[in-house]
């Protein structure tokens, strides 16, 4: 049975649908189609595809990209004209908790609505093998099983899954108020610093990559409200995608019985949560904002070993400063091996890493 489309619903997904071609429109020349050698040995080179890979965690805004994106090839190839691009879909799950045969199950019903895309799983473990992180210097500074780099991690993932697939850029599913909640977590966790490389799209290089990656972001015009709108209003809707989508998307449904266990990723979602509803335009202008930061380079200013980002070591001692911790060693009861770890972690890894690593 076919779902009728009211003229509301049809207005709605045209008014996102256009903000994400926008995007797409921008990224599209920034990515020029490869030149491909004539298979023949003779004539001129042939024009190839634009390929790119989409950053897929089956939340609502990745999930609500690969629709647009299924959107926007299947409009071109209704026109007559080739498919725009070959998409490569890539979701990062957490091997300790979840089988192989579990995270293939999970994308089943994506494969499925979208057979023109290549779907692949990779375990989170599969970092341990990447060149771009320090780990030896990592796991000789750690003390506790980090709790706050996953999203790191699997950044790397991504990365460097790009460039082993040949794609022209890493896509993000960032809304405009994701970008907000990473803007003022990053900066409330020391990584202010880091915001150009981690909010902005451009090219992004890391230690011991082969080459830069593009880093893209479709959605950032994009309120995360509208995009929970968004998949209730397709055909058929994203819902069935994304089971639990009201609840991942509010707040209030979720009982907290103690604040302080509350992260700050999770302070800032429930903040912006509220703020989107009576004062978008305050979600937007923080984005918009932080996008005009400027990123600095300098080619003596060492990575920091984990997340990659430029060290700022004048930077990170005033943050330490301002926060009243004492030097290495300082803490109460810490044993020698202890402060080794420390002081080693200190030495090569940014303040925001250190905190999320060390403690």
């Amino acid at each position: 049975m076919t779902r009728e489309v009211t003229p509301y619903a049809y207005c709605f997904t045209k008014f996102i649908n256009t903000k994400s071609v926008k995007q797409l429109g921008i990224l599209g020349k920034e990515t020029k189609p490869p030149i491909i050698p004539n298979p023949s040995g003779s004539g001129p080179p042939q024009i190839g595809t634009r390929r790119y890979l989409l950053g897929l965690s089956l939340g609502v805004s990745s999930t609500c990209l690969l629709q647009l994106l299924h959107e926007n090839c299947q409009f071109q190839l209704s026109k007559g004209r080739p498919a725009p691009f070959e998409l490569t879909v890539v979701h990062i799950y957490n091997d300790t908790f979840t089988t192989p045969s579990t995270a293939e199950s999970l994308l089943l019903p994506h494969k499925t609505r979208y057979p023109t895309f290549t779907f692949l799983s990779h375990p989170l473990s599969s970092s341990l093998t990447l060149p771009s992180i320090d780990w030896p210097s990592f796991l000789s500074a750690l003390s506790l099983p980090p709790p706050n780099i996953i999203s790191l991690l699997t950044r790397h993932i991504l990365l460097s899954l790009t460039l082993s697939t040949s794609s022209q850029a890493l896509l993000l599913g960032h809304s405009t108020t994701a970008i907000a909640e990473l803007t003022l977590s990053q900066t409330a966790k020391g990584r202010g610093f880091s915001l150009p490389w981690t909010i902005n799209d451009g090219l992004l290089s890391l230690p011991n990559l082969s080459q830069p990656v593009l880093v893209f972001h479709p959605l950032r015009d994009i309120l995360r409200k509208e995009l929970v709108e968004f998949t209730k209003l397709t055909a058929p809707p994203l819902t069935g995608l994304i089971p639990d989508v009201e609840k991942r998307n509010n707040p209030e449904a979720h009982q907290v019985l103690n604040h302080k266990d509350l992260s700050i990723e999770e302070v800032m979602t429930r903040y912006f949560a509220d703020v989107e509803r009576s004062y978008p335009s305050v979600v937007a202008n923080v984005a918009r904002t932080s996008a005009r930061l400027v990123r600095i380079f300098d080619e003596d200013r060492k990575g920091c070993g984990l997340c990659g980002m430029p060290m700022d070591g004048e930077g990170d001692e005033r943050w330490r400063g301002e926060l009243g911790e004492g030097d290495v060693g300082d803490e109460e009861g810490e044993t020698e091996e202890g402060e080794r770890r420390r002081r080693e972690g200190r030495r090569w890894l940014c303040y925001g890493c250190q905190r999320s690593a060390l403690g």
